[in-house]
């Protein structure tokens, strides 16, 4: 994160302090809308498992008060290849980066990857993770109401006025982890692009609109 960055982010978080110590009533609402995805654990060639205890785990001593704000899904296709997929509320999840350095990952800012979903794209945030000689890439994009939030401070400038006004929005954020291995890159950009396309059209249009973006 350069030095701007972070300037602007401590400007951003400063004022987010305030705000809460000025209007304590006011809240990121949220919604239940993640447990009411149809997300299928059978799709096209790949099987999945549901994980999502295991990532509720891992945000609060307490899981069950996640219950409905998290989604994680582990998948397998035909050539054995993993990846596990990922819906968190926008009051819930923190800065990738920073998440996967406290969690002690060397991490790589690669240049974002831009999915084609049918007539849309989307721009996704790349990360190369690296952890005991284990590498993974990670894309990762925040939504609000069907619009991607190119920035991550475009997206907090968006959570804190919706909090400030105590306005319900669909807030998401969305990544999918892919253990690299001996695969290069551009193959496992390759196969996140595969599985985008085959969940895309496993879903309800609607549903599809709030996890990809609209048209």
């Amino acid at each position: 994160m350069n030095n701007n960055k972070k300037i602007i982010t401590i400007i951003i978080l400063s004022v987010t302090l305030i705000m809460i110590h000025a209007f304590p009533k006011a809240q990121y609402v949220g919604t239940d809308f993640i447990s009411r995805l149809d997300v299928p654990l059978e799709l096209f060639d790949w099987e999945g498992q549901d994980i999502s205890y295991q990532v509720i785990a891992s945000l609060d001593k307490h899981p069950d008060k996640f219950s409905n704000t998290a989604l994680a899904y582990q998948y397998k296709n035909k050539e054995q290849r993993n990846l596990v997929f990922i819906i968190l509320d926008a009051g819930n999840f923190h800065y990738p980066n920073g998440c996967f350095i406290g969690a002690g990952y060397d991490i790589t800012d690669l240049q974002d990857t831009e999915f084609r979903i049918n007539s849309r794209s989307l721009k996704a945030h790349t990360l190369l993770t690296e952890k005991n000689n284990e590498k993974s890439l990670s894309f990762y994009w925040i939504i609000i109401d069907k619009n991607i939030a190119d920035k991550w401070i475009n997206q907090k400038l968006k959570q804190l006025y919706f909090s400030l006004l105590n306005k319900e929005r669909v807030g998401l954020m969305v990544r999918i982890d892919i253990p690299t291995g001996d695969v290069n890159i551009e193959e496992t950009i390759q196969l996140a692009q595969k599985f985008i396309n085959h969940l895309s059209q496993s879903l309800p249009s609607e549903q599809a609109d709030y996890i990809f973006g609209a048209m």
